[in-house]
């Protein structure tokens, strides 16, 4: 399954005590990916800077797609009690 979501940084997420940790850069500039260790779920992340979709906006947003197994349901729960919009997946 898969759980995507938007920010606008990183520490809003690190400091969250959700689990997601070990980032590291991918091969295409401004991607990374990490682990997600928490004790009611985990996963691995990839995520990267995208332009907002808003005209009126200029700021940039990280879009996050973590992938894992059912428990990630739990991780979208805690990240829309932090207000986030979060989307759930199945893996093809």
């Amino acid at each position: 399954m898969k759980v995507i979501f938007r920010s606008k940084d990183f520490a809003s997420i690190d400091g969250a005590g959700l689990g997601f940790n070990h980032r590291r850069p991918m091969t295409a500039p401004w991607h990374y990916q990490g682990r997600v260790q928490h004790r009611n779920w985990q996963g691995a992340y990839e995520c990267h800077w995208e332009e907002s979709q808003k005209p009126a906006l200029s700021s940039q947003e990280l879009l996050w797609t973590v992938r894992g197994d059912a428990r990630l349901f739990g991780l979208a729960a805690a990240l829309k009690s932090k207000g986030l919009v979060v989307d759930v997946e199945q893996d093809e």
